[in-house]
């Protein structure tokens, strides 16, 4: 599947019926999305690269709570400034 027609409502509704993580993984596998795992929060979510930014999919407070789906706005790109001592 293409990036450009990835939004988070499409992931969403691909997910919805979805009970565990290797449910989702399954699911995403057979639409032919590319996902990886990400640890970086303290909880598994699974990262799907998308061209508006990222779309995480993640469980919330319990192992019955339904996934939740965020997209993630990219990261701009600011010039970062160089001190110079020129003594």
């Amino acid at each position: 599947m293409s990036n450009i027609m990835l939004t988070s409502a499409r992931v969403r509704s691909l997910v919805s019926g979805c009970r565990t993580e290797k449910d989702v993984e399954s699911s995403l596998r057979s639409h032919g999305i590319r996902f990886s795992y990400d640890t970086t929060g303290g909880y598994l979510s699974i990262r799907i690269p998308a061209r508006s930014g990222a779309v995480r999919v993640y469980r919330t407070a319990s192992r019955s709570a339904p996934f939740l789906v965020s997209s993630v706005p990219p990261v701009p790109a600011y010039p970062v400034p160089v001190l110079h001592r020129d003594y």
